[in-house]
């Protein structure tokens, strides 16, 4: 394939993620249940506090970009201006794809070389990410059967998490045993593919994995703080215990149920619902502030991505034609 018709193709493809992501934004806001709006105008909305939501909206992609950098650094070191872009450029393509799959990929397109270390470096932060939710999700559960009333619906949840949770860790515990994991990856990823995870594996310290973590858990606070003081906010009676327990269990249920972006939002509310609707009335509001997170986290930084990857090739077209 000739230069120029790569160059189309590219820009091609970048436009259709741009209309797909996008299109279906629209779709989602005209034809969700209810009036966003009406929290706005509710006795209770206090506008210093949902500016402070705005705000941490930058802690929370400012702290996924710090990971990320830290991350890619091992092998490639790059500004943490360049990790933000990345971390944008990933998000329209985690937008339309299930579990947010594109996002690893995504993240390499501001890079010029070292793109597999970059994927590699995008999937470990999503680890760690997962290991935190799974974490903080257990000690919702925990606190759950120990101060909270309990309810048939949420416990066949709990149960369900706890079962799937310990799959996770009795599969992560049997690959503790190197020669079987060695000969499981050769079988399935090939001699030349295994040795170069190898490498890569290798790169990265104990240290460099508890900063992860650490970075990770710290974003986890960010996210379920806006989420926490919209619900304080406008739902004043519901103690802190219950918005903890009810927005960890949120967090816990959605990653654990497959999906992607286009629909995490509907199944985030109707989770935020089924765990709320036992502690409070309002499950109306709760719908209504799980949608308003979703803009603010996801669909305001997504069409910042959205730009950023639009105008990647036109700068580097400038860097080429400057070069000659």
């Amino acid at each position: 394939m000739s230069a120029r018709y790569k160059k189309i193709l590219i820009w091609i493809l970048k436009l259709l993620i741009f209309v797909v992501a996008w299109g279906y934004v629209v779709y989602k806001f005209e034809t969700m249940d209810g009036d966003v709006s009406v929290i706005f105008s509710d006795r209770h909305f206090s506008f210093p506090i949902f500016v402070i939501v705005c705000l941490l909206m930058f802690a929370n992609w400012g702290l996924e970009s710090l990971k990320w950098q830290k991350l890619i650094c091992c092998t490639l070191p790059i500004s943490y201006k360049k990790a933000v872009s990345g971390v944008l450029v990933g998000l329209p393509l985690a937008l339309i794809t299930p579990n947010r799959i594109g996002e690893i990929g995504g993240r390499a397109i501001v890079l010029e070389r070292n793109r597999k270390d970059a994927v590699f470096a995008t999937f470990l932060g999503s680890l760690m990410q997962l290991s935190t939710t799974l974490i903080m999700g257990l000690v919702g559960i925990l606190l759950y059967l120990l101060f909270l009333p309990h309810n048939q619906q949420i416990e066949e949840l709990v149960w369900i998490s706890v079962g799937c949770v310990l799959f996770l860790l009795g599969f992560v515990f049997w690959c503790r045993d190197k020669r079987f994991l060695k000969v499981f990856l050769l079988r399935m990823l090939g001699k030349k593919f295994f040795m170069s995870l190898l490498r890569l594996v290798r790169m990265y310290s104990g240290k460099d994995m508890w900063r992860t973590l650490f970075i990770s858990i710290l974003r986890y606070v960010v996210f379920s703080t806006q989420f926490a003081l919209l619900i304080k906010m406008l739902i004043p009676e519901l103690s802190l215990l219950e918005v903890f327990v009810g927005i960890s269990l949120m967090y816990l249920f959605t990653t654990l149920i497959p999906t992607s972006v286009l629909g995490e939002v509907g199944i985030r509310g109707s989770v935020a619902i089924a765990i709320f609707q036992f502690y409070t009335a309002e499950v109306s509001i709760i719908f209504q502030i799980s949608i308003v997170i979703w803009f603010i986290n996801i669909v305001v930084p997504t069409l910042a991505g959205s730009l950023v990857l639009l105008s990647i090739r036109r700068k580097r077209s400038e860097q080429k034609k400057a070069s000659y």
